[in-house]
C-alpha cells in the first residue's frame, strides 16, 4: 500500500473511532451524570435536610415559575429547581415565560391569582405561593443611582423545601376567629377594617379558615388548631373566658390581637374581659397608646409607628435577618405581669425604641408627651409565652396590642403578614424551621476602560482569525517539506 493511501487510511479509522467515543461519552454521560457546585458561596448545593424531604416524597408535584428569563432571580431559581428535579422523578417543573407565553400565563394568573416572579407548588388540592421577596433580600443601595437591586442573599431552597413540606403534609389546620364581639368580618372587603385579605393568605397556605361565635358555647370546635381573637369592641363573658382556659389548658393555641380601648362611657373594660385568661400565663395587656417619636409616619400622626426591634423568637426571625418593620395603627403596649406563672416563659416580639413609650393619659391625646405616669420604653406591642420546658407540649400564646396591621390594606404594608402568618405557624407547631441558611450569592465584577475594552475587541476580530491563518501557513510550510 503506498504511503498516501495508508495516511488516508489511517485518518479515515482515526475519525470514525473519534465519532465513535465522542458518540459513546454522550450517550454514557446522559445516563450517568453529575452537578457540582463551584460557586464560592455553595450557592446550589442542596443540604440533607433538603435531600432527605425530597427523597421522602410519595406524591408529585408540579412546580410552575412564573418569571421572564430577565427576571434578576431565573437563573438561581431554574438552576436550584432542577436539582431538586435530578433528586426525584416526583418533581415535575414547568417553567412559564408571560412574554414567550402570554395565554398561558393569563389563564395561570386567573386560575391562581398570582403576581410575576411566583413559583406555585402543587400536590393534588394543596398550593403553596413562593413569592420573590420569599426567595431573596435585596440590596437597593445601587437603585438610588439608577442601577439595579442587587440580590444580598438567596433564600431559595429554604423556600423550596418548605414549599414541599407544606403541600405534602395531609394534615389539615384548622384556624378559628372568634366573632360575635364586634370583630371584622372574615369575608369583609372594607379596607382598613375587613379580613377577606388575611382569610386568602392563609388559605394559599393551605389553612382551613371559619368563624366561630363563642356566645353560649362551653368548648371550641374539636377540629380547632389556632383560636384567633382578632379586633373585638365589646368584652368577651365569663363563659366564653371559661371555653378559652380550658381550651388552653389542654394544650390549645390561642393569638389575641387587641385594640387600645378609648375611655368614655359606652367603653368596654381596658382588658376586654381578657385580663384574667391572659394573667394566668404572665401577659398584661396595658391600658396605653404606644409612642415613638423615633419611629413615627410623618404626616400621619404620632400614634401610627414603624417596628423594627425585635426578640430572639423564631416568629421574628425572618423580619429581623431582613430589617423589616411592621406598620402598626394605634397600638397598645404589652408586657408581662408582675409575677408570672411557672412553668411559661414570656418573649417579647416586637418592641419601640427607647425614647418610645405607652401613653397613659387616653383623654388627652391632642398633645401627646412624655411624663413619669405613662409606661416607660422601650414598651413590647407583641409577647410570646410558651412552656419553659421545650419539650413539653402544652399551650401556646401569642398577644398582640393591635389588630389593625392585619386589615385589608394593611396587610401588605412591609412586614405585617409575614408577622400574623409566622405567628400562626409557630401556634401551630408548622413553622417549618428546616435550618438551611441563606446564601450570598458571588458579585464578581471587571472594571475596563474604554481602551481596554477596544483592544480585547480588536484582538477577538482580528487577531484570533490572522492567528489561525498563520498556524494553517506553518503547518503547509512544513508538511511541504
Amino acid at each position: 500500500m503506498k504511503p498516501a493511501s495508508a495516511r488516508r487510511s489511517a485518518s479515515t479509522v482515526a475519525i470514525v473511532l473519534g465519532i465513535a467515543l465522542f458518540a459513546g461519552v454522550n450517550w454514557i454521560g446522559s445516563r450517568h451524570w453529575w452537578r457540582g457546585d463551584w460557586t464560592s458561596s455553595g450557592l446550589y448545593s442542596i443540604s440533607d435536610t433538603t435531600r432527605k424531604t425530597v427523597a421522602g416524597l410519595t406524591k408529585p408535584v408540579r412546580v410552575t415559575v412564573f418569571m421572564t428569563r430577565q427576571s434578576r432571580l431565573y437563573q438561581p431559581v431554574t438552576e436550584l429547581l432542577n436539582r431538586y428535579r435530578s433528586l426525584s422523578p416526583k418533581i415535575e417543573i414547568e417553567y412559564l415565560d408571560p412574554e414567550r407565553n402570554p395565554m398561558r400565563a393569563k389563564a395561570l394568573l386567573q386560575e391562581f391569582e398570582i403576581r410575576q416572579n411566583t413559583v406555585v407548588f402543587r400536590s393534588g388540592d394543596r398550593k403553596k405561593y413562593v413569592e420573590e421577596s420569599a426567595l431573596a433580600d435585596f440590596d437597593f443601595g445601587g437603585a438610588m443611582g439608577g442601577g439595579a437591586p442587587e440580590i444580598k442573599t438567596f433564600k431559595g431552597e429554604e423556600a423550596f423545601t418548605s414549599a414541599l413540606l407544606d403541600v405534602t403534609d395531609s394534615r389539615v389546620t384548622k384556624i378559628y376567629f372568634t366573632s360575635g364581639h364586634g370583630e371584622p368580618a372574615l369575608d369583609g372587603a372594607e379596607r382598613g377594617r375587613g379580613y377577606a385579605d388575611i382569610k386568602l393568605a392563609l388559605e394559599r397556605q393551605n389553612r382551613a379558615v371559619a368563624a366561630w361565635s363563642s356566645l353560649g358555647k362551653a368548648d371550641l370546635p374539636g377540629d380547632a388548631s389556632v383560636v384567633v381573637v382578632a379586633g373585638p369592641r365589646t368584652p368577651f363573658l365569663e363563659p366564653e373566658t371559661a371555653a378559652l382556659t380550658k381550651f388552653l389548658a389542654g394544650g390549645g393555641r390561642l393569638l389575641v390581637l387587641a385594640d387600645p380601648v378609648l375611655p368614655g362611657g359606652a367603653s368596654p373594660p381596658a382588658d376586654l374581659g381578657l385580663g384574667g385568661l391572659l394573667a394566668s400565663y404572665g401577659v398584661r395587656l396595658n391600658a396605653d397608646i404606644v409612642i415613638d417619636p423615633e419611629k413615627a409616619i410623618p404626616q400621619v400622626g404620632p400614634e401610627t409607628l414603624i417596628a423594627d426591634k425585635y426578640g430572639s423568637h423564631p416568629i421574628v426571625r425572618s423580619l429581623a435577618s431582613e430589617s423589616l418593620p411592621v406598620v402598626f395603627p394605634l397600638a397598645r403596649s404589652v408586657a408581662k405581669t408582675e409575677k408570672p406563672p411557672a412553668g411559661f416563659v414570656q418573649t417579647p416580639l416586637v418592641e419601640t425604641t427607647a425614647a418610645g413609650w405607652g401613653e397613659t393619659s387616653l383623654t388627652k391625646l391632642d398633645e401627646v408627651k412624655k411624663d413619669p405616669a405613662d409606661n416607660a420604653g422601650p414598651v413590647a406591642i407583641g409577647m410570646a409565652v410558651a412552656p419553659s420546658d421545650e419539650k413539653k407540649p402544652g399551650a401556646r400564646l401569642v398577644v398582640f396590642g393591635n389588630s389593625r396591621f392585619i386589615a385589608n390594606g394593611a396587610l401588605a404594608q412591609a412586614g405585617n403578614a409575614n408577622l400574623f402568618l409566622s405567628s400562626v405557624a409557630w401556634l401551630a407547631g408548622q413553622d417549618r424551621l428546616v435550618g438551611i441558611a441563606p446564601k450570598t450569592p458571588e458579585q464578581a465584577s471587571l472594571s475596563m476602560t474604554r481602551s481596554q475594552v477596544n483592544r480585547i475587541g480588536l484582538a477577538a476580530v482580528l487577531g484570533m482569525p490572522l492567528f489561525a491563518v498563520l498556524l494553517g501557513v506553518w503547518v503547509w510550510y512544513r508538511r511541504r517539506d
